[in-house]
């Protein structure tokens, strides 16, 4: 289950990295990265495994977009990949 979340997760954020612009693309690395440490947070606060497991896997998915970020600024390009 949750690695079809992850498989998931990626595909609807690689639709948006590809399309959005440069300042876009950090704003959604960085909206994830703090959605994640707060599902992470909230999830051990409250003691809900499963929440902080879904934190992870957004963190998984934010360094995927960093990654591209970085390699896209790098290259100079419009497109991520």
């Amino acid at each position: 289950m949750h690695a079809g979340a992850l498989m998931a997760a990626r595909q609807a954020l690689g639709q948006y990295l590809i399309y959005a612009r440069p300042w876009q693309r950090a704003l959604i690395a960085a909206g994830l990265i703090g959605g994640g440490a707060l599902l992470i947070v909230a999830g051990l606060v409250t003691g809900h495994v499963i929440m902080a497991i879904a934190g992870g896997l957004v963190l998984v998915a934010a360094g995927n977009a960093c990654v591209r970020v970085i390699r896209a600024r790098r290259r100079g390009g419009r497109s991520p990949d």
